[in-house]
C-alpha cells in the first residue's frame, strides 16, 4: 500500500454541543453557550505593559482574546427559568447559537415562563426577538427598573456609537413584545430561590442574581467580571462601555467580596465555558478558582 492509497479521515472541526448542567440544592441549572465575541485586551482601562505581562503569565495570545457569552435556565421543578437571552443575530456567526443549544438540552423556548434580565447590552438580550417576533412567547420579562428607563432615555441614544446605536433601538422594540414586564428597583427575592443583587455601574440597572435552594446557592453575576486573567485581579480594570466606571467598580468589590466571604458557587456571563467556579480573597484582589467538571448532575 503506498501513501496515494490511504483515504483522508475528515476531521470535523467542531465541538460537541456546549451543555452544562449544575444542580443547586433542589434546582437545576443549565449553562448554556452562546457562542464567543472577539475582545481587544487593550479595551480595558488599563495600560498595555500591564495586560501584556497578564496576557503572557496567562499563556495567552496579546491578539484579541475570546470573550464567552451564556445564559442560563433554571429548572425549579415547576418552571423553566431563562437568565439572560445572549446575542441573537447581532454578532455575526461566533454567536448566536443559544436556541440551536437549548432544542439539544432539550428546552423549548415556548417552555420559559420568565426571563430574568442582568443588562441591556445586546449581547445579553439581542435573543429576546426573532425575526421580529419574541422568542420566548409565554415568558414574562423580569428587569430592574432603572436598566429599561435608560435604555429608553435620550441618554442612552447620545452616548451610543454608529455601531451601537442599533443595538440600543433593537434593545427598546422589547417592550412592544413582551407586554409582562415586571420591574424591581432594590435587592430582594424575585422569584422563589431567586433574589436579585443590585450591582449597579456597569449599567445604571446591572443586577445579578442569587440562586437560593436547600441551602446551596449559585451567584451569577452578569458583567461584573469578564476575564479570569484581568478582572479578578485588577479591580479598576473595565471595558469603556461601562455607564460609570467608579460605581462598577464599587459593584465589583462588593460583588466579589460577598460571593469570596460566603464561599458561594459563581458564574459570569463571558468566563470560559462552562463559566462556574469560587472567588478567593488574594490581599486586595481576588483569584477566580475553575469549579472541577462535575460528571454527575
Amino acid at each position: 500500500m503506498t501513501t496515494e492509497d490511504i483515504q483522508p479521515i475528515i476531521q470535523s472541526r467542531t465541538q460537541a454541543p456546549a451543555i452544562y448542567r449544575v444542580r443547586i440544592g433542589s434546582f437545576e441549572i443549565t449553562v448554556l453557550s452562546d457562542g464567543y465575541l472577539d475582545a481587544d485586551p487593550n479595551l480595558f482601562s488599563a495600560g498595555g505593559d500591564v495586560l501584556a505581562q497578564l496576557t503572557d503569565e496567562a499563556f495567552l495570545s496579546r491578539t484579541p482574546f475570546r470573550l464567552g457569552t451564556v445564559a442560563y435556565v433554571v429548572n425549579t421543578g415547576r418552571r423553566l427559568i431563562l437568565i439572560d437571552a445572549g446575542c441573537g443575530p447581532l454578532f455575526g456567526p461566533t454567536s448566536g447559537f443559544l436556541l440551536a443549544n437549548m432544542r439539544t438540552a432539550g428546552i423549548a423556548p415556548e417552555q420559559i415562563s420568565s426571563v430574568l434580565i442582568t443588562h441591556m447590552h445586546a449581547d445579553h438580550v439581542g435573543g429576546l426577538l426573532t425575526e421580529g417576533q419574541a422568542t420566548f412567547p409565554n415568558a414574562e420579562i423580569v428587569i430592574h427598573s432603572a436598566e429599561l428607563d435608560y435604555y429608553m432615555s435620550d441618554l442612552a441614544l447620545s452616548r451610543a456609537t454608529e455601531r451601537t446605536r442599533p443595538w440600543i433601538l433593537r434593545a427598546r422594540r422589547v417592550p412592544e413584545h413582551y407586554p409582562g414586564i415586571r420591574f424591581f428597583d432594590r435587592d430582594g427575592e424575585v422569584s422563589p430561590g431567586i433574589s436579585a443583587c443590585v450591582l449597579a455601574g456597569h449599567t445604571p440597572g446591572h443586577t445579578g442574581y442569587i440562586i437560593d435552594s436547600d441551602n446551596n446557592q449559585l451567584f451569577v453575576s452578569g458583567d461584573i467580571v469578564y476575564s479570569p486573567v484581568y478582572s479578578f485581579k485588577y479591580l479598576d480594570y473595565d471595558f469603556p462601555f461601562s455607564v460609570d466606571h467608579v460605581a462598577a467598580e464599587q459593584s465589583r468589590r462588593r460583588a466579589l467580596d460577598m460571593i469570596a466571604a460566603e464561599r458561594w458557587l459563581m458564574t459570569g456571563s463571558h468566563l470560559p465555558f462552562p463559566a462556574l467556579g469560587h472567588v478567593r480573597k488574594m490581599g486586595s484582589a481576588y483569584e477566580y478558582v475553575p469549579d472541577e467538571w462535575r460528571f454527575e448532575v
